[in-house]
């Protein structure tokens, strides 16, 4: 017979077993009623904060009674999980926020459902992807949000207000060194970069140093938030960044074959910022996951755009302005044309997007597609006495300036095209029910960029739109 010690000592065992195999039965219960419905992998400067939050809205809008996220590794990889009462399951989003890159890479092999980038796809990834549909097309590249990469050097530098992208590319390539070579102090630049994977880094490298290469003695920084915290800790640091991540710094004006413009919410909007850029999704053409297309309905919607609102990027919804604008005469100018522009748009406000095109067509590019449908609300909705159309196109250089010359002329040409792009976009306006006052053909005058790339060929070929 047994003692009573052993037989304590077997209940016990006995016991401990049977919790341990509830607790075990619990988890893998939990476990399987956990159903990852969204995956969503790329850029950090959308994945840290609002691709988050956006999820969290979404999940709440399809009927979650509670919302959690899981921070399985700070800033980068987090699970959004939704508790839904009526299924005793809880839906989880993946954000996997590793840079641009990333999220292209992870759209190839499958890994996940929407690519974030805040760069526009390159040719060789949408050619990779073409199993997936045209990556270009309305309906894989959606714009999210605009963003402003702002250069930002230390508060306490007050001789410098505003670099041109010569300069720029001159001191993020190291080629110019010391702050007295552009009238401050007898001290080196500190550089402050992003890392290889970051769309931010992406950007700045495409737009303003082009085939240089950054500078191998800058600091570099996996997040925008530590970049413009080392900044900020450093008299004589310059740097770049997401708009909402300057903070305590101080943003520069920044020239691009026209006026120095300073990033603020308008001029990241209509894109006139030199380095401004769009924040996109990228998708499958035709998405097997039916959550995709409902989640990037929600995010353009008024909604999602709140939340684009609440994290400081520059959202998509239309605004008029009273706005300024801004001309650096020269020698090479027609001030017919531009006396004609600036006395049609004097005492008139300005909208907060401009229509551009898909390369040199007369076909709007897919934020402007969108955009027909939001100003058509916003002036609906406002009912502006006049509308006026202002056409503009890059310049294949020409000098001469008769717009009355012959055929070959190329000035002339891009006069034309400038005027037939106003014409495309009043054509779109009228189909919906909206009257245009006035149309405007300036040509090849006032670019926003340069027009030696073709990034910013891209810029210059747009439509304004101004009302009174």
């Amino acid at each position: 017979m047994k003692n009573s010690g052993t037989v304590r000592l077997l209940a016990f065992v006995a016991t401990f077993a049977a919790v341990v195999s509830t607790q075990e039965c619990l988890a893998q219960a939990q476990k399987q009623n956990k159903e990852t419905i969204l995956r969503i992998h790329g850029s950090n400067t959308i994945g840290a904060q609002l691709a988050p939050d956006l999820a969290k809205v979404f999940l709440q809008k399809l009927g979650a009674d509670s919302v959690k996220q899981v921070d399985l590794a700070a800033g980068t990889e987090i699970n959004i999980e939704g508790h839904f009462p009526n299924q005793e399951l809880v839906k989880v989003i993946e954000i996997r926020a590793h840079g641009s890159s990333t999220g292209f890479k992870g759209l190839k092999d499958k890994q996940c459902d929407i690519g974030m980038a805040s760069r526009k796809i390159k040719d060789n990834e949408a050619q990779e992807l073409a199993f997936l549909g045209e990556m270009t097309s309305s309906a894989s590249e959606h714009v999210l949000a605009l963003d402003g990469v702002a250069v930002i050097v230390n508060s306490a530098n007050a001789a410098v207000s505003k670099l041109s992208f010569a300069q720029l590319s001159d001191i993020f390539s190291g080629k110019l060194i010391n702050w007295s070579k552009i009238g401050w102090a007898d001290a080196p630049i500190s550089i402050q970069a992003r890392d290889e994977n970051s769309g931010t880094h992406d950007t700045f490298q495409s737009i303003v140093l082009g085939e240089k290469k950054m500078d191998g003695a800058a600091k570099r920084w996996d997040s925008n938030d530590n970049l413009s915290a080392a900044v900020n800790a450093d008299t004589h640091a310059i740097g770049y960044c997401g708009l909402p991540y300057v903070k305590h710094n101080k943003a520069l004006g920044i020239s691009d074959g026209g006026p120095a413009v300073r990033p603020t919410v308008f001029t990241v909007a209509t894109e006139d910022y030199p380095v401004s850029r769009r924040l996109y999704f990228y998708t499958p053409a035709a998405p097997e996951n039916s959550y995709t297309q409902d989640f990037i309905a929600f995010a353009l919607s008024q909604e999602g755009q709140e939340q684009v609102r609440k994290h400081k990027f520059v959202d998509l919804t239309i605004s008029a302005e009273e706005h300024k604008v801004d001309v650096a005469l020269g020698t090479n100018q027609n001030y017919q044309v531009l006396y004609k522009y600036l006395t049609a748009v004097r005492g008139a406000k300005r909208l907060s997007a401009n229509f551009r095109f898909k390369g040199e067509t007369l076909e709007l590019d897919n934020r402007s597609l969108r955009d027909v449908e939001r100003i058509v609300d916003f002036l609906a909705e406002n009912r502006a006495k006049e509308i006026i159309l202002a056409g503009f196109s890059d310049r294949s250089e020409d000098i001469a300036r008769n717009i009355e010359g012959p055929t070959d002329n190329k000035y002339a040409k891009n006069f034309d095209l400038s005027c037939k792009r106003a014409e495309a976009v009043k054509e779109e306006l009228n189909s919906r029910g909206i009257k245009i006052g006035d149309i405007l053909c300036v040509g090849s005058e006032m670019p926003v960029a340069s027009n030696s790339t073709e990034l910013g060929r891209e810029k210059n070929r747009r439509v304004e739109v101004w009302v009174r």
